[in-house]
């Protein structure tokens, strides 16, 4: 999946280098690299540092692109000034946001799945202290943790707003 949003960044490379306008370069990110990036990211969300790594270096790349092509002035390594001046938000949050949205969805009714709204594990309050929403159960294993369903209710649980 990287190696196939590197071809189309090196692509937008190639054939938009004169380009001055950050909301052209912004909407050829949009469609040809983000697009395949966060593709299915419900279903395989990274959870090892290397696979976050790896797929955070094609948004970074493309930051020092737009910087070098836009004069946007930022120290080397430091991607926090582009990612403002761009209005990127790190592809990591996008990833907690579109779970936690599939999950409101999914009780609101609009996904139309009721063996994955069965399988939700709904917290009932004896108390007031706790704040979750959903019971999540114990795992043995980075698997079993970071299914996708599990990861959902986690974030849904740790969202301040859900």
């Amino acid at each position: 999946m990287t190696s196939k949003a590197f071809r189309a960044l090196g692509f937008i490379r190639r054939h938009s280098t004169n380009f001055s306008s950050a909301n052209c370069l912004l909407a050829l990110y949009n469609a040809l690299v983000r697009s395949v990036i966060e593709y299915g990211s419900i279903v395989w969300s990274p959870y090892t540092t290397v696979d976050i790594c790896r797929i955070d270096r094609v948004q970074n790349s493309f930051m020092r692109f737009a910087g070098y092509c836009l004069n946007i002035p930022h120290p080397p390594h430091d991607y926090g000034p582009l990612s403002q001046a761009l209005r990127l938000v790190p592809l990591s949050v996008r990833r907690d946001n579109f779970d936690i949205t599939f999950i409101q969805r999914l009780i609101e009714g609009q996904v139309d799945a009721p063996r994955l709204l069965g399988e939700l594990s709904f917290r009932i309050p004896s108390n007031t202290r706790l704040q979750c929403n959903f019971y999540i159960p114990t795992n043995k294993s980075n698997f079993s943790r970071n299914a996708p369903l599990i990861r959902m209710m986690h974030n849904a649980n740790n969202h301040i707003d859900y």
